[in-house]
């Protein structure tokens, strides 16, 4: 293991980084200079499950917003695609790299439902963070089907679940359940939805997964391993969100128990509870 150096930042991006998130309200604990402990997590995930050292990884980050992620990725050495479909905050954050010298880190202003692996190519690791959650039924699944083909090796995923499972979508004959969330009101213009720069650029409802459905969906769109992130430690992390990390390999098959090869969990489930042994 290696002692890990820092690289002093202007005052500029200190001040920057330290008013991510506070447009939400006084009452976000993770806001502000509290969003280190997220850019901490996101770090040490990438570090600890990524197979090559950070200077060698080719990092996307979608809906970077001033780039905090991107930018201390390319700190440590990683190239970085950094998309946002608001130029607001991604301006500030392209300024700053700028001013760093970190030409590694690149700003391109794209919606993230139009993002394709044929535009914007493969990535061993992307960040998918603060995000997933503003995506409607309609694009959503869309949407992580793209990211799983955009994904070489490991998604990183931050996002607000539903506790309760009040609505369900279908997607491919398989049910999804959480819950239906306004962004908008019906009659907000476009201005006015682009400029609320915590919420969907332009969509009225956002769909919010439960736990157990998020990790479904990942699992569905392909990715052969899902872990929840618990350490490194976030005070003050809501108790409707959560931090996963999908890895996409290759789907084992057993020779101690053939018979659960190539079967779905409930063709395993099913066949499974069929012939267990009887007492």
């Amino acid at each position: 293991m290696t002692e890990e150096n820092i690289r002093e930042l202007d005052a500029d991006a200190l001040s920057l980084f330290e008013r991510k998130g506070i447009e939400g309200g006084p009452y976000d604990p993770q806001a502000g200079r509290m969003n280190g402990v997220k850019v901490r997590r996101i770090m040490q995930i990438t570090r600890d499950l990524s197979t090559l050292p950070f200077h060698s990884l080719r990092i996307l980050d979608l809906g970077c917003g001033e780039g905090v992620y991107a930018i201390e990725a390319g700190l440590r050495g990683a190239q970085v695609v950094a998309l946002d479909a608001r130029n607001e905050r991604m301006d500030k954050g392209a300024a700053c790299a700028g001013r760093h010298g970190l030409g590694t880190v690149r700003f391109f202003r794209e919606d993230v439902r139009r993002v394709t692996q044929e535009t914007f190519g493969s990535f061993d690791v992307v960040y998918f963070l603060g995000l997933l959650y503003h995506l409607d039924a309609s694009d959503v699944f869309s949407v992580m089907d793209s990211v799983f083909r955009l994904c070489d090796r490991l998604l990183l995923v931050d996002t607000l679940i539903s506790l309760t499972a009040e609505d369900s979508v279908e997607w491919r004959g398989r049910t999804y359940e959480g819950r239906r969330c306004r962004e908008h009101e019906d009659g907000d213009s476009d201005q006015v939805r682009r400029g609320r720069l915590l919420r969907s650029i332009d969509n009225t409802f956002s769909f919010r997964f439960t736990r157990e459905s998020l990790l479904r969906a990942l699992h569905d769109t392909g990715f052969t391993s899902v872990f929840e992130c618990c350490v490194p430690f976030e005070p003050g992390k809501a108790s409707d969100r959560i931090t996963l990390a999908a890895l996409k390999g290759v789907p084992v098959l057993l020779s101690t128990y053939p018979w659960v090869n190539h079967k779905s969990e409930a063709e395993i489930e099913r066949e499974g509870f069929d012939h267990r042994p009887q007492p």
